[in-house]
């Protein structure tokens, strides 16, 4: 089953059993589509819950705002109760807005949102220790 939310007013899905919830910052809306090249600036977040392989997809209309984006984006995410983001790049910000709320980064991610969810089951992903880009990252190109 695939749903698909805006960032904004959607609601959060409460399950009789929780399930781990894996967030794939994506250019697209489909577990074959390309992990985006920066978080905040991310055209799509691609929520997988891999026991079963459901999607949740949530279209993020922030990316081109200044300051904020992986903030919103963070927030947005934090919202749907993910437990897991994986990213290529992630900012400051993101960072410690994610890591606040116990979420678990992960950083470098390439390929599909699909080579993703098996990399991370393989254990092969680096974890966040750190910012990968910097303040504003991406803000004038096109991801």
């Amino acid at each position: 089953m695939r749903r698909i939310h805006r960032d904004e007013g959607s609601q959060r899905v409460h399950r009789g059993s929780p399930e781990m919830k894996i967030a794939v910052a994506a250019k697209g809306d489909s577990l074959d589509s390309r992990v985006n090249d920066l978080f905040g600036r991310s055209p799509f977040f691609v929520v997988v819950h891999p026991e079963s392989m459901e999607l949740d997809v949530i279209e993020n209309r922030r990316t081109k705002e200044r300051d904020v984006a992986g903030v919103q984006a963070s927030r947005t995410l934090i919202s749907k109760g993910v437990d897991v983001v994986v990213a290529r790049n992630i900012g400051h910000n993101a960072l410690v807005t994610l890591d606040g709320a116990g979420i678990k980064v992960y950083v470098g991610a390439t390929g599909t949102v699909l080579d993703v969810i098996e990399t991370l089951r393989k254990g092969e992903l680096t974890s966040a220790g750190r910012p990968t880009v910097g303040f504003q990252h991406g803000l004038d190109a096109d991801t």
